[in-house]
């Protein structure tokens, strides 16, 4: 019983910073508004509460969306690709980083496909669905969103959907 007391306590104590979840609600809209990219791009620039890192590659991730918002089609493509090189340099930084696979990996499964961002499709699928049970203690708004994520809109096997639902 004293277990269940100091695991609780623990999961309350656990309070994300709003400046996270902020910018977490505002990849998720990116594609909806070029506001939303310009509130990513601020908060990712001023925020005093997320890493670096992570700072770092959802302003990688706006620059990516903000390509859509440009009108000529050499500065969407330069754009794009610059973001790109930002996020894939940070995530060969920090491979094990649940977040940023996550970013890249929606980035990657909503991308058109001329652009030919899609080479990290399955390998970060699969690291999400393998890793996600870390979240469900320690982050449950990131672990909700992954898991819906992936429920819903990145196509899985059946026997992915198993693993995944497994782990609930």
């Amino acid at each position: 019983m004293i277990n269940f007391f100091i695991s609780l306590f623990f999961l309350l104590s656990i309070k994300m910073p709003e400046e996270l979840l902020k910018m977490r609600s505002h990849f998720e809209l990116m594609s909806k508004s070029e506001k939303n990219v310009e509130a990513l791009f601020k908060l990712s620039t001023e925020s005093k509460e997320v890493s670096d890192q992570l700072k770092k590659a959802y302003h990688a991730a706006a620059e990516m969306s903000s390509a859509q918002y440009k009108l000529n089609p050499i500065s969407k493509i330069n754009t794009f690709s610059s973001g790109r090189k930002k996020l894939d340099d940070l995530i060969l930084e920090n491979p094990t980083n649940i977040e940023m696979r996550y970013i890249r990996f929606t980035i990657q499964d909503n991308a058109p496909s001329f652009l030919g961002y899609n080479k990290n499709l399955t390998s970060d699928k699969l690291f999400l669905i393998k890793n996600i049970k870390v979240l469900k203690q320690s982050d449950t708004d990131l672990y909700s969103k992954i898991y819906a994520y992936l429920l819903v809109k990145a196509n899985l096997t059946e026997q992915e959907k198993n693993s995944l639902t497994t782990q609930v």
